[in-house]
């Protein structure tokens, strides 16, 4: 792909699906910019990026707030110089039942998943992408945000107002040659997913009768990320298997 010497900022990126893309798109010579409101090590380069000819470097950032987020745009420029890709793949994922849920979940749900998300892509596109003509903007979404399951109404909520996202970036910030696209993974063979047994009555109704690899999400990240994508703008992709087909 044509990602070599480009920088990415990956909101979310020291653990898995985040991870995973980080790898991916080091592995085509892409600088990674790694983000997480907790990091062991927010000081020089990435130790699982190191075995790439890359520059990598993690920000401890709490992406609900906004301050924090203009200064982490702030160093990253400064250090890297410019921001061609953003990955938007910070999310929180509680499980709780509607009529269980109380104010402070459903706050923090909203703050992280969709707030998160609309003010790093604010200060990511006025700070480097709207200043050079051009950039990727890749948001992780969710199947919930198409198709909610039982106990995570919060969450679908945050997801389907993403989705919204990806479209309203898409529109506003295309004259700026700036492509804004979303993916949309079903079930995925993560850690957390794989520590319930849910995904096994799950699987029974995938067509492809198996649940995703995080390697698969990350490709289809990296291809959104990369000139082949230039022409595809404000789409959702679902990568589910056909558990959902639109």
């Amino acid at each position: 792909m044509d990602l070599k010497n480009k920088t990415a900022l990956i909101t979310g990126g020291q653990n898995g699906i985040g991870r995973v893309i980080a790898e991916k798109l080091a592995s085509e010579g892409t600088n990674i910019v790694v983000n997480s409101r907790s990091l062991l090590n927010d000081s020089g380069e990435i130790e699982f990026l190191q075995k790439y000819e890359i520059k990598s470097k993690a920000f401890s950032c709490d992406i609900s707030d906004r301050k924090q987020v203009l200064d982490m745009v702030k160093m990253i420029i400064m250090d890297f110089g410019k921001i061609d890709i953003l990955v938007n793949n910070a999310g929180i994922y509680p499980a709780s039942p509607f009529l269980d849920t109380t104010e402070e979940q459903f706050d923090e749900v909203l703050a992280v998943n969709l707030k998160g998300t609309f003010f790093v892509t604010q200060e990511v596109a006025n700070q480097s992408m709207v200043p050079q003509g051009n950039g990727k903007i890749i948001c992780v979404s969710s199947i919930d945000g198409w198709m909610p399951s039982p106990g995570v109404g919060v969450y679908a909520a945050s997801k389907a107002a993403v989705n919204s996202l990806v479209k309203s970036f898409a529109l506003e910030l295309a004259p700026y040659h700036i492509t804004s696209n979303g993916v949309a993974p079903g079930w995925v063979a993560t850690e957390t997913v794989l520590k319930n047994d849910r995904w096994r009555k799950a699987i029974e109704d995938i067509p492809s009768g198996r649940l995703a690899t995080i390697q698969e999400i990350s490709e289809v990240v990296a291809f959104l990320a990369s000139d082949k994508s230039s022409y595809i703008n404000g789409e959702i992709i679902n990568v589910n298997g056909g558990l959902l087909m639109n």
